[in-house]
């Protein structure tokens, strides 16, 4: 029986992994379809939004970088970092705020 959707290999005796991005298992059975499969797409990862790594992640706001599939667990990369607080604000990061120095007024987003 070949790799069911999701997977690679040889054929399902022979063992099959799920493709990147997918987590899960292949395992042989003795009913049809003589497989169980478990492959799905995994969640994007911590600081991005999207449905699944497969159908793409991007960083979510105030965040830069990009996510890519994996082979590897956890099945994705990520770059996303926390956009630094611009000139003339404070703060750590946009995430956690940049309120604007004293003599400045406005919004930062």
């Amino acid at each position: 029986v070949a790799c069911p959707a999701n997977s690679l290999g040889i054929n399902v005796p022979s063992l099959c992994t799920c493709n990147a991005g997918y987590a899960g298992t292949v395992a042989p059975t003795l009913t049809p379809p003589y497989y169980v499969s478990t492959c799905a797409p995994v969640a994007c990862p911590t600081n991005s939004t999207g449905r699944d790594i497969i159908a793409g992640c991007t960083c979510a706001a105030g965040f830069q970088g990009a996510t890519n599939v994996s082979a590897s667990p956890p099945f994705w990369t990520s770059t996303c970092t926390a956009v630094s607080c611009p000139a003339n604000s404070v703060g750590a990061n946009l995430p956690s705020g940049c309120p604007c120095n004293a003599g400045y007024s406005g919004t930062i987003t």
